[in-house]
């Protein structure tokens, strides 16, 4: 029973901080079809992108500082089983946001492609 306490306090306080303290950022940006789009819709989504990406940054460095803090509760008592479990966790919480990013990332390389593509540079 007594093994059973820390195990239990561990799962709580995995679960629970990460997502409180550390919302997801919102992966709300609209892609419009590089075929179609104008000049100002592209430069738009660049801008959200851009914007995501900074997002995705700032989760990144929020769970970092959770993970810190979760590793530095459990203290000197904290098996390495239970470090590396901690760690496991907040990588896969951010590894899950960046896959995110890098699909409206593609997303948006594809949609450029087709817009320079439809509307090349004049000559000079």
């Amino acid at each position: 029973m007594k093994a059973l306490l820390p195990v239990t306090i561990f799962a709580v306080l995995c679960a629970g901080t990460a997502l409180a303290e550390c919302p997801a950022p919102a992966s709300t940006v609209n892609v419009p079809d590089g075929n179609t789009a104008t000049m100002q819709e592209m430069l738009a989504a660049q801008s959200a992108v851009k914007t995501y990406d900074a997002d995705v940054k700032a989760f990144a460095a929020c769970l970092q500082t959770e993970q810190d803090a979760a590793v530095a509760k459990g203290g000197a008592n904290m098996t390495e089983s239970e470090r590396t479990a901690i760690n496991k966790r907040y990588t896969e919480m951010q590894n899950v946001e960046v896959d995110k990013l890098k699909k409206v990332a593609d997303q948006f390389n594809a949609a450029l492609k087709a817009y320079r593509a439809k509307n090349p540079p004049a000559p000079k």
